[in-house]
């Protein structure tokens, strides 16, 4: 079953600072990509992005997602000097953790010859 059928359960977003719409979107689009190679199901996804309006910080941008996926929780996130970078870098992250826990065996996945 892929992690992106209809019947996936909405992300839930938590945002701080100032996060736009389009913003919100990007980030859903990401993580619907990075689990989309998935062969479990997703029970659970949580955003959260915030951007710390200081100058000063050279990655003021974060992105962070946590999945549920067939009882394991996988766990990204990403900082970045801009929300659209920092998106960008969450979806890789994300990619990887999904792509480490079939490689393991996690529940839900299919092996060769099965």
């Amino acid at each position: 079953m892929n992690a992106t059928i209809p019947d996936a359960p909405e992300i839930r977003f938590l945002t701080s600072g100032e996060v736009s719409d389009a913003e919100r979107a990007a980030a859903e689009r990401a993580v619907r990509s990075a689990l989309a190679a998935a062969r479990g199901t997703a029970t659970s996804v949580q955003v959260t992005l915030s951007v710390v309006p200081d100058p000063s910080l050279p990655r003021p941008a974060l992105a962070r997602a946590v999945a549920v996926l067939d009882g394991h929780r996988l766990r990204a996130q990403a900082a970045a000097p801009r929300l659209e970078e920092a998106i960008a870098l969450l979806r890789d992250r994300l990619a990887v953790r999904t792509s480490h826990l079939e490689a393991a065996g996690g529940s839900g996945v299919r092996r060769r010859g099965e």
